[in-house]
């Protein structure tokens, strides 16, 4: 059996978790994000490696996150149903483990209708519960039909994504219930911008306790003064919030969002539900040190 990988053993203990969010390239060229990765060494326990993030082509994970190995950081896979079918998605998986890659982020994905390729025809074969069910079913040593694999096992740490302040919430909470029933071994949130809009989640979820970690995401000026309830997948903001936002004007807003993202890390280190922060730079991962 392959030996637990680090940010396994990282989940196992009671430090406290972080992990930053890096988009492959578009291209070929992997110097391009040197910087980028330089700068997250040492600070994060895990970097997640986005799988055409927002169904925007860009470099396949796989070979990003052999990269991130090879500089003594530990990636954490995403892999998206939209794309690929169960036997890609089992294939890419089998190559991720036997590349050293032991951490996976299972997601349904957003469709394609939302990116650069909108005339793409998503995939859908599996959505993120089904991926989660074959995973379970590689790290037992056989695939989704129930065929044996050759050799040792994968052995996988397995991660799912929970939007906390999602609305309608009872839905969510169903689909979370039942990722946790997969063994999940981590959840990470969508970006969360305010600890009191978790409250209604938690307090419907007491009983499952896997480590979950919230997810500080800092929003570009674009993003907050083009705002609509929708228009960005995944993005649930507060109305209260975006006008605080909007309020700090243009000019000023850049260093007020980072403030605003250090002061959130602390208070989720202080708040005792979750095990770790989860960082979405948006481009600025070479800043990482001012938040962490």
């Amino acid at each position: 059996m392959p030996t637990p990988s680090e940010f396994r053993q990282a989940l196992a203990s009671k430090e406290f978790i972080l992990t930053a969010e890096l988009d492959p390239p578009k291209g070929a060229d992997l110097s391009v994000v040197q910087e980028k990765i330089s700068a997250l060494k040492g600070k994060v326990q895990g970097v997640v490696v986005s799988d055409n993030h927002s169904a925007r082509m860009r470099m396949a994970p796989l070979g990003l996150c052999r990269a991130l190995l090879d500089q003594g950081l530990e990636p954490i896979l995403t892999l998206t149903g939209r794309d690929r079918n169960r036997l890609a998605l089992q294939s890419d998986l089998l190559a991720a483990a036997s590349l050293g890659i032991q951490n996976v982020l299972a997601v349904t994905g957003d469709h394609t209708s939302w990116g650069d390729h909108p005339q793409a025809k998503p995939v859908y074969d599996l959505d993120s519960l089904q991926l989660l069910g074959a995973l379970n079913a590689l790290n037992l040593g056989q695939d989704l039909s129930g065929n044996p694999l050759e050799g040792a096992a994968p052995l996988f740490t397995v991660g799912a994504v929970v939007p906390l302040t999602a609305n309608p919430l009872q839905p969510v909470i169903m689909k979370f219930r039942k990722k946790a029933a997969q063994g999940v071994d981590f959840f990470m949130s969508h970006p969360l911008f305010d600890l009191n809009n978790a409250g209604p989640f938690f307090e419907q979820t007491r009983e499952i306790k896997t480590p979950l970690l919230a997810t500080v995401c800092l929003l570009k000026w674009e993003q907050v003064a083009g705002y609509l309830p929708g228009n960005i997948p995944g993005l649930f903001l507060p109305e209260g919030m975006l006008e605080q936002f909007k309020s700090w004007g243009e000019g000023a807003y850049e260093s007020k969002a980072w403030e605003f993202a250090r002061k959130l890390i602390e208070a989720i280190k202080k708040d005792g539900r979750f095990r770790g922060v989860h960082l979405m730079l948006q481009g600025e991962e070479i800043r990482v040190g001012e938040l962490v």
